[in-house]
């Protein structure tokens, strides 16, 4: 298999997710003008052919918003939401009711996509104070399919560059609710060697 990472490794990858976490849920919070929450995250180093087993109910609905990591990091962003999610998000961020969101009104598209900008941006910022890097994030893209679809597309979108994913899985709490979803990032295994070096971690 790709490349093992060292505790300490993992560690400096929890501190920077910790760190971005941290960032998003006050940004986020701000955004919302409700409390918001996201738990510390979990990094896995995960085999490529078991990324399918991150979620389980491969017949289920989400929206997927994909943006890629440029820069002296490179890598995909991945933020995944069920429906009902992400209509509560968007209408807690609009100032709507949630009954009244439609998948298809640019407002909610936009909402969405802002509220993973900012999720992005708050870990790739993390990452570039710590390494001094410049790191930058795409403009998301997003699409609503069942989750065995959204697997197999974020399998072939990481396959290029290992065999193995870092995966850091975070989850969301809004106004209390817990949200369904998750956002994972996946750097490139060359790109974690950078961080890695140029924070002096073996």
């Amino acid at each position: 298999m790709g490349e093992q990472f060292s505790y300490n490794q993992l560690d400096v990858l929890k501190e920077i997710g910790t760190i971005g976490s941290a960032t998003a849920a006050t940004a986020l919070a701000d955004m919302l003008s409700q409390k918001v929450e996201i738990a510390v995250p979990q990094v896995t180093l995960v085999p490529l052919e078991e990324i399918g087993n991150v979620l389980t109910r491969m017949d289920q609905m989400f929206f997927i918003l994909d943006m890629e990591v440029v820069g002296d990091v490179t890598g995909r962003i991945f933020f995944l939401l069920p429906p009902d999610d992400a209509k509560f998000l968007a209408a807690t961020l609009l100032g709507k009711p949630k009954e009244g969101m439609d998948f298809n009104d640019e407002m909610f598209r936009s909402a969405l996509k802002e509220v993973c900008n900012i999720l992005g941006g708050s870990y790739v910022s993390a990452m570039a104070d710590m390494t001094e890097f410049m790191i930058n994030i795409s403009i998301p893209s997003m699409a609503l399919d069942m989750i065995g679809a959204i697997m197999d597309f974020i399998f072939i979108q990481i396959a290029q560059d290992s065999e193995e994913a870092l995966y850091i899985k975070t989850e969301i709490k809004v106004a209390g609710l817990s949200l369904n979803g998750l956002f994972m990032l996946f750097p490139t295994t060359e790109s974690l060697m950078k961080v890695f070096r140029a924070l002096k971690v073996q």
